[in-house]
């Protein structure tokens, strides 16, 4: 017997159509050459599978990304994501926040020798940013002295499991 809920698949060829219409005038999708591609319009998902404007379910053997292995709209995810922003929303880096500083204990808690430290981060540039030490928004002390090469990536790749 699955967890999930069974979600009704709704037809609506005309909201993919302009889904689509939308993202092709107003979405820069990251690591694409964008004249190339095609995204295809997703109206929503439940558990394994995800299905388009125009009805087709597909089973999902990816993930989406990784990202959402336990399944989409998964209700105990989605109950804390309720619960979470009830609660508080949004705050900024720079103060404690009771979820992040006990998602943090729990991963250090978790991590190999003494790394007791975690970065949360929104973004890959933000990310390389702070592990240089620099901010995003001007380059290190003596750095425009120095001849420019291309940054490399310092997070986690795939390839390093």
């Amino acid at each position: 017997m699955s967890s999930f809920p069974e979600t009704e698949i709704r037809v609506d060829a005309e909201r993919g159509a302009r889904v689509a219409q939308d993202d092709r005038a107003h979405v820069f999708h990251s690591w694409s050459a964008q004249a190339l591609i095609t995204p295809l319009p997703i109206a929503g998902a439940s558990g394994s599978h995800f299905w388009d404007f125009e009805g087709t379910r597909y089973l999902d053997f990816s993930s989406q990304l990784v990202n959402v292995n336990i399944g989409y709209q998964h209700p105990k995810l989605v109950a804390a994501i309720q619960e979470a922003a009830a609660r508080q929303c949004t705050i900024a880096p720079s103060f404690a926040d009771e979820s992040r500083s006990e998602a943090a204990r729990l991963i250090a808690e978790r991590a190999p020798g003494d790394l007791d430290k975690v970065f949360f981060t929104n973004g890959g540039a933000e990310a390389n940013d702070h592990a240089d030490g620099a901010p995003a928004h001007r380059p290190p002390e003596g750095a425009r002295d120095l001849p420019q090469l291309p940054r490399r990536h310092r997070g986690f790749h795939h390839g390093d499991r």
